[in-house]
């Protein structure tokens, strides 16, 4: 998988490219640890998502978690498949969506 990263202003923009499944989560949870340590917030555009399974929004919850002391996380550019996952998980009720 690969991942576009912006620094600006303490804002985060972290852009994965590809599914975010049980093979690619591990990957996305190593790149929210790094960038975590130095970032005030952390935003997730997932233009370049096309699939998320359960690992995957397990990935975007402990960001969450994560970040929680902070200003969070919050997802952007989010396309109807994924929304409609978020939304039948109910994580769209937990997760800040732009």
């Amino acid at each position: 998988m690969e991942f576009g990263i912006e620094r600006k202003d303490g804002v985060t923009t972290i852009s994965p490219k590809g599914n975010i499944d049980y093979v690619t989560a591990p990957e996305l949870d190593e790149v929210v640890e790094r960038e975590s340590a130095s970032a005030a917030s952390l935003v997730f555009d997932m233009s370049g998502v096309s699939y998320i399974s359960s690992a995957g929004l397990r990935s975007l919850l402990n960001a969450d978690e994560l970040m929680e002391d902070k200003n969070g996380i919050k997802l952007i550019n989010v396309n109807k498949e994924v929304k409609a996952v978020l939304d039948m998980t109910n994580f769209s009720g937990l997760l800040k969506i732009e």
